[in-house]
């Protein structure tokens, strides 16, 4: 029987695995459409949240510098995959509008990887699945 200490390096183990193909597939699709990782992942911010962001709020979401969110914004905007517009009540704050973006390449790499999770969940309970979901929600803010 494993103790929890022991359990928490396994996890930890398997998460260094599962962080480092995430990243390195990540990298993969975002070369295929002309981006880099990190703005790839920066757009991804920006549609999760769902709504319009401060070049700030961005940095935090992040965790970049501010120099470093400015460039990233400057080739999302480039690129067409983001606008900034200047806030109508306050002149001095400006707006980041992620764009939709809609391409194949991006579709299929991430359905197939769908498709992969899908096989995977089928081998678990829904409890188990619960389980999971709550552990990692747990765990995403962990820096």
């Amino acid at each position: 029987m494993s103790t929890r200490k022991q359990l928490g390096e396994q996890i930890a183990g398997v998460m260094q695995e599962v962080i480092a193909s995430a990243v390195l597939t990540n990298e993969r699709i975002a070369r295929s459409i002309g981006l880099n990782v990190v703005d790839f992942q920066t757009y991804g911010v920006l549609v999760r949240q769902g709504e319009p962001m401060t070049p700030g709020q961005v940095a935090r979401s992040t965790e970049l510098p501010s120099s470093t969110t400015t460039r990233v914004l400057d080739r999302l905007e480039a690129k067409g995959l983001v606008e900034r517009r200047p806030d109508p009540a306050d002149r001095r704050k400006t707006w980041v509008h992620a764009i939709p973006f809609d391409d194949q390449r991006v579709m299929e790499a991430y359905g197939e990887i769908l498709r992969q999770m899908d096989a995977v969940h089928a081998g678990f309970t829904v409890a188990e699945l619960q389980t999971v979901l709550r552990y990692l929600d747990a765990i995403k803010n962990v820096r």
